[in-house]
């Protein structure tokens, strides 16, 4: 994490070193729910290692919103920042390794760090751009183009998760994926 902050800002030691006191490193096995909906998502994690998912259930239906991988930040932003109930649930779909911050405890780093500040803003900025991405390929990109994109994009991820959470997150139920999947490969389906 001393490394990914690095990048973000030109932080001192002494900096770095409150921004990791005020976290709480926490190892989960594979396939834990980390947070349930129905509450306010009032935390922030880094993933050291690791892989999380964030999906809803609607009238029973499944549908995933977002992967989290290792390097990144986990949140359901919008309850984080409302301190509304949230309504998404986050599973780990790997062993995951992740530093926990309380919303208090980092209102308290921007306070006595300013140079933090840069880091939430940075992360509101790609949380922003993320979704707006998302919403534009969804109105107007193929599914063949929304799963070539997401597959360059982290090839490593369809190692690791389940094709029916990637066909979730692409808006088709599995078979249409596999359909797509053998096309792309020369199979008959």
């Amino acid at each position: 994490m001393k490394a990914f902050l690095m990048k973000m800002a030109d932080f001192t030691s002494e900096e770095i070193e409150a921004i990791v006191s005020t976290g709480t490193l926490k190892k989960v096995a594979a396939k834990t729910k980390v947070f349930q909906a129905d509450k306010p998502f009032t935390k922030l994690w880094f993933l050291q290692e690791g892989l999380v998912r964030a999906y809803r259930i609607v009238n029973g239906q499944d549908f995933t919103f977002f992967f989290f991988t290792k390097q990144e930040f986990a949140v359901d932003y919008q309850s984080f920042l409302t301190e509304e109930t949230s309504t998404l649930l986050f599973d780990t779909l790997a062993d995951t390794t992740y530093w926990e911050f309380s919303k208090s405890a980092i209102l308290k780093l921007y306070k006595n760090y300013p140079r933090f500040e840069r880091v939430g803003r940075i992360m509101a900025e790609e949380a922003y751009l993320s979704a707006t991405e998302r919403l534009k390929e969804f109105q107007t990109a193929s599914l063949e183009e929304r799963y070539k994109k997401l597959l360059s994009k982290d090839p490593e991820l369809f190692q690791q998760i389940p094709q029916y959470h990637i066909a979730s997150y692409l808006g088709v139920k599995p078979q249409s994926l596999s359909r797509l999947r053998a096309k792309l490969t020369g199979k008959r389906y």
